[in-house]
């Protein structure tokens, strides 16, 4: 029987733990709406040091929470230091593609691992489709415990004492009737009836404007709903999560389809592999730029498209044939692996000739991703135990995820292009690097200086498209950058914020 919803706990008195948990939340709902309500107006510029704040905070509650209810044990470090160094990521650097995607996945990580945290047996569990089943269902407990979050709110802000707590409600409402009877009806008529009385009424309603402005409006009903969202979560995932474990199908597939379907989609990655052999290594690109974009393009897509093809076999095959089948299966993984390293072969002749971007660089990323997963699915073939694929999978995109965010990407991107541009049939435009945010304002003006930003046109010449005497110019997007941090607020900067000036 599943255990993950427990009426009794939300029905229960409030208790001094309870108590520290809802002013937890509201503490945190607080500081969003005071230190990351600029969010709104310039996106992911306005996330730094708060952000890195707010994250730490609710890393901390999980953890203390984690603790409390005695489902800590150090192994829950492989995935708590990940989460650490993605919330450190937005103390450290501008970088808004990872910020971007940080706003997204953070939130759907913090979660998913919150609720590992809770699970009886989690070290031995098997990542199975009935694991995501149920962690689909346990995610889904948070609709209903929103009423009992706000029913506890309630009872905590409201005087204990029944008959003052009714009192309070009554007062409540009354106020709210007279406001709703008095701005819709008597204050309109008694306005119209004598002018002084109405402009005096103006000056009034000028007041109230100015002292509950829009904004305040919208901080206050995001100031709840945040509060009530995040104690819901911790009344629906803060306690013990378990579920039944399905008994292992022992049931194989059946090895003949299983082979001719390996071997046979073997055979296609062979014969692919010698057809295209003189342009899987190719060595160098055409000078023509779609016809290099068609080239690299087309193998980074093959990469991602036949990986996850080729994992899916994987899982579904894996310890469920024959022995020789099995063996098929390390063939055609080692074959996924070549098909690999030729896309990113491909990949890094691209770089060399046309530098990083935010695609290339984590396009280049993938590879090394996919990589690491391949040699370690070859590599498991080969042990007695079985392995936990899925598991694996997860743990390794989050730990790489997790760097990548505390690396300075943005610098790396520049500093490679001022290297490779001066490489011989470089056709690398620095210009694009404008893309860039202010992580690169320092760098850039110290390039400039030194004259390493000339541009170089010999390339856009032979494409008809460049003056030979024209040199770019990067004082517009020095002032944009400049402009940006100084409209930051003290908490919305950065480490890189303060050593870029």
């Amino acid at each position: 029987m599943d255990n993950l919803i427990d009426n009794k706990a939300d029905t229960a008195p409030i208790t001094k733990i309870l108590m520290i948990k809802m002013v937890w939340c509201l503490a945190l709902s607080l500081f969003w709406v005071i230190f990351l309500w600029g969010v709104w107006d310039r996106g992911v510029y306005a996330l730094g040091i708060n952000a890195f704040l707010f994250w730490l905070s609710a890393l901390a509650l999980f953890f203390w929470v984690l603790k409390h209810e005695k489902h800590y044990n150090s192994r829950d470090l492989v995935w708590l230091i990940p989460l650490g160094l993605i919330a450190l990521s937005f103390s450290l650097y501008e970088n808004p593609f990872i910020k971007g995607v940080n706003m997204l996945l953070y939130p759907l990580l913090f979660a998913a691992l919150f609720n590992f945290g809770f699970l009886s047996g989690k070290e031995k569990r098997d990542w199975n489709l009935n694991f995501i089943f149920h962690f689909l269902k346990r995610f889904l407990v948070l609709v209903t415990k929103v009423n009992s979050a706000v029913t506890h709110y309630f009872d905590f802000l409201l005087p204990k004492d029944q008959k003052k707590k009714r009192i309070f409600k009554k007062i409540m409402i009354g106020t709210l009737l007279f406001a709703a009877l008095a701005s819709v009806l008597i204050v309109p008529l008694l306005s119209s009836a004598d002018a002084e009385f109405s402009a005096r009424m103006e000056l009034m309603y000028d007041w109230i404007g100015e002292l509950i402005s829009e904004t305040l409006v919208y901080k206050i009903i995001v100031f709840f709903v945040l509060a009530i969202i995040l104690f819901s979560a911790l009344l629906a995932w803060g306690r013990r999560f378990d579920y039944q474990e399905k008994e292992p199908s022992k049931k194989e597939i059946d090895p003949i389809i299983s082979g001719i379907v390996i071997g046979g989609t073997l055979g296609l990655y062979l014969l692919f592999l010698w057809v295209q052999i003189g342009r899987l290594w190719v060595g160098s690109l055409p000078f023509d730029f779609r016809e290099t974009e068609d080239i690299v393009k087309s193998g980074f897509w093959q990469l991602l498209f036949l990986s996850v093809v080729n994992i899916a076999i994987y899982f579904f095959t894996y310890r469920k044939t024959i022995p020789s089948v099995q063996r098929l299966l390390a063939v055609f993984t080692a074959a996924s692996l070549l098909l690999l390293l030729s896309a990113g072969e491909r990949m890094g002749l691209y770089v060399a000739y046309y530098g990083f971007s935010y695609e290339k660089f984590f396009a280049s990323y993938t590879v090394l991703y996919c990589g690491i997963l391949f040699v370690w699915l070859i590599y498991r073939l080969f042990r007695a135990e079985r392995a936990n694929i899925l598991k694996f999978l997860v743990l390794l995109f989050l730990w790489m995820f997790s760097v990548v965010t505390i690396f300075p990407v943005e610098q790396f991107i520049f500093r490679a292009n001022i290297k490779l541009s001066g490489l011989k049939d470089s056709r690398i435009r620095l210009f694009e690097m404008t893309m860039l945010s202010p992580d690169v304002l320092g760098i850039v003006k110290r390039s400039r200086e030194q004259g390493a930003l000339k541009e170089k046109t010999f390339y856009l010449e032979r494409e008809g498209g460049a003056d030979p005497d024209r040199v770019f110019d990067w004082s517009p997007w020095i002032e944009k950058q400049t402009k940006r941090l100084a409209d930051k607020k003290w908490y919305e900067k950065n480490i890189m914020d303060a050593l870029v000036r």
